[in-house]
């Protein structure tokens, strides 16, 4: 090591100190080079993870079927299951947003404004507005006693219930205004008991509720809160005759119809309902809201309804109602739902927040329920501007715009059908073992199961061995075409089972890197490749120190016949020229990092502006990962360990004799 240090430091030299000097750039570009670009591709992975998932969640769950209707009880289970910090569901589809005479494509998500700030950092993103003004629930102002019950901002579009009972404050129940099918009637319960002890549920009896072979017997109604006041999950039948249970009435149910339910407290302590009959076919009208009231009060003064678009605005009469009364739906004055734009894409607008903007889509719920005399007919709807998000991601800021989940059920005419439930994990790092425990929780594989797969694989196995089998289904021919014939005999029998072996998920479950797999893969790709070219630089430094040392061994022939005949060996030569190399490498790689970092302390402080519709991000982002670094610099060593071996063999092969000659 001794003498490897002196060659490296010798200046007797000035063309060996020369080449020495260039070996050592030569090193020290190719680990600048390199480093930065790890450093480079490193930042741009690191900020697209950060950018996509300041509006991706960790986790999606779809469904395998195309309707994700009755959500509710898998959305319950991946709430509580370990790992998980908040679940929303999501529906997503493409529109076209118009804003006067701009136009612009967009992806359409619809929200739940409660929940959805657990699983996407929507809040910390906004600009301009907030996501409480998607919120569809109006102010309701009650006064102490005398003054009229005011309802102030509801959404047009909106069909609500306004509810009054004994002893609790009014409460408003939304309706899904979802057309029925052709021959069919969309129910929904609203239990006003003070103590709802019994389930609600209609049994056919005749017409074609029980002529139709798809009818089902029993249609259970159900509140979603054990206080009432509360719709029960809205249930699409069949048009005929119902018993309605607990009351024992029989009920005829009209086709295209919405029909209510009403169940209360009678004055004989058993229950009582009554029904709300409106027309399937409503239309939306530009402003306007609908809203009627029921009052299941036993006693109490007369109650007065008003409602106003604004606080400022002047109150609009709807009713006055007294205990027991119940209205039909009156229009009140509305404003329009509210919808959030990315940055990029009310750029394109033009819009700010407060503007109004009309969304467009060719399709209006893929039915029969929205044809015109020429097919599907577009439809449009009027919104509000409510805020401006920024993500620092192009694609989402130029595509994406967010509604309330209501909202957009209702615009598609779909009722409560969702497209998938975005999770978000409590640590990103363990995000495949939540997706598992996730995936345990919704699409169980139950034990019972399981053993009926395997008594019926018993009974193929046994099937096949037994006596009376191979007469007649085997082919008695034992040649090698026989043998084939016998062996697909028996594949086949043990393939079509009564029951598939394999586990049918219901659900789909997908990180945010395989949404976006192609992306990272080919930053991955990138980096490879870059990684591969700029090693190669590194290595044609290390054959300039195979050069240096060529002409280092050249000049040393008498210093090495000397060494050899003071006893050194082959080795001892070959580790001196080696560790001489490796030093020169050390020198290079050293002053290489330090170069390399003071440039990307340069692309950081600069600062340097991309264009985001090309690079998706808006500057040049620079990541020192010091595991890399370390890799690149042993890199850097590795290769000029392997390729002086050349020049120190050559050093090594010299004889005492060869080098004595070179002694002047």
């Amino acid at each position: 090591m001794f003498v490897a240090g002196r060659i490296v430091r010798s200046r007797r030299s000035p063309t060996l100190s020369l080449v020495t000097l260039i070996s050592v750039f030569g090193i020290a570009f190719g680990v600048m080079a390199l480093s930065v670009v790890l450093s480079v591709t490193a930042g741009f992975e690191h900020t697209f993870q950060d950018r996509i998932l300041g509006l991706y969640p960790h986790l999606v769950v779809t469904p395998e079927s195309s309707r994700f209707e009755d959500y509710d009880p898998v959305l319950a289970k991946i709430r509580a299951t370990p790992g998980v910090a908040g679940a929303t569901p999501i529906t997503s589809d493409s529109m076209m947003v118009a804003n006067g005479v701009f136009r612009a494509g967009a992806s359409i998500e619809g929200v739940d404004p409660a929940t959805v700030g657990s699983v996407i950092q929507i809040e910390r993103l906004m600009k301009d507005g907030g996501l409480d003004a998607l919120a569809e629930e109006p102010a309701l102002d009650v006064p102490a006693s005398g003054d009229p019950v005011t309802l102030t901002g509801a959404v047009e579009g909106t069909w609500s219930t306004l509810v009054l009972t004994d002893g609790a404050p009014p409460r408003i129940a939304f309706d899904e205004r979802v057309v029925p099918d052709a021959g069919h009637a969309r129910i929904k319960l609203l239990d006003l008991r003070k103590a709802p002890s019994t389930e609600v549920r209609l049994s056919a009896r005749g017409g074609p509720a029980v002529e139709r072979f798809d009818a089902v017997e029993t249609v259970a109604l159900t509140v979603a809160a054990p206080e009432g006041g509360v719709y029960g999950r809205e249930r699409e039948l069949l048009a005929g005759d119902w018993d309605l249970f607990p009351t024992g009435e029989r009920i005829e149910v009209a086709a295209d119809t919405h029909v209510t339910v009403v169940i209360l407290d009678g004055a004989d302590g058993k229950p009582e309902a009554r029904l709300m009959i409106e027309p399937g076919a409503t239309r939306t009208t530009d402003n306007v809201a609908h809203l009627r009231v029921v009052d299941g009060r036993t006693r109490g003064p007369e109650v007065r309804i008003e409602a106003r678009r604004r606080s400022e605005d002047p109150a609009t009469r709807v009713a006055a109602v007294s205990p027991g009364e119940f209205t039909e739906f009156e229009p009140i004055p509305a404003r329009l739902p509210g919808i959030l734009l990315g940055k990029a894409l009310a750029e394109k607008l033009d819009a700010k927040v407060g503007d109004d903007l009309t969304l467009v889509t060719p399709l209006r719920g893929i039915d029969n329920k929205m044809m015109g005399p020429f097919g599907m007919l577009p439809s449009s709807s009027h919104f509000r501007v409510a805020g401006v998000f920024e993500s620092g991601f192009h694609d989402h800021d130029a595509k994406l715009a967010m509604i309330n989940l209501r909202v957009g059920q209702r615009f598609l005419n779909r009722g409560r059908i969702i497209h998938s439930i975005a999770v978000r994990s409590t640590d990103l790092i363990r995000v495949d073992d939540t997706r598992g425990a996730i995936a345990r929780a919704i699409d169980p594989f139950p034990l019972d199961v399981l053993i009926d797969h395997t008594e019926s694989l018993r009974e193929k196995f046994a099937t096949l061995v037994q006596p009376g089998f191979s007469p007649h289904r085997m082919n008695n021919d034992t040649t090698f075409v026989g043998g084939l014939r016998n062996f697909a005999e028996a594949v086949n029998l043990l393939k079509f089972q009564k029951s598939d072996f394999a586990r049918r998920a219901r659900f789909r479950i997908y990180d945010w890197k395989e949404k976006n797999r192609f992306m990272f893969g080919a930053l991955e790709l990138q980096k490879v490749v870059l990684s591969m070219f700029f090693l190669i630089i590194i290595l044609v430094g290390s054959f300039v120190v195979v050069g240096s040392q060529t002409m280092v061994i050249h000049e040393k022939t008498a210093d090495i016949a000397i060494l050899k005949a003071m006893g050194a060996t082959d080795n001892v030569v070959r580790l001196v020229f080696t560790l001489q190399g490796l030093f020169v490498a050390l020198a290079g790689a050293l002053v290489g990092l330090v170069l390399g970092l003071g440039l990307i302390w340069v692309i950081d402080a600069v600062d340097y502006k991309l264009d985001a519709s090309i690079y998706l991000i808006d500057h040049l982002p620079a990541r020192v990962d010091p595991a890399e670094i370390v890799l690149v610099v042993l890199g850097s060593l590795l290769c000029t360990l392997l390729t002086t071996q050349i020049s120190a063999g050559r050093a090594a092969a010299k004889t005492v004799v060869e080098g004595l000659r070179a002694v002047d």
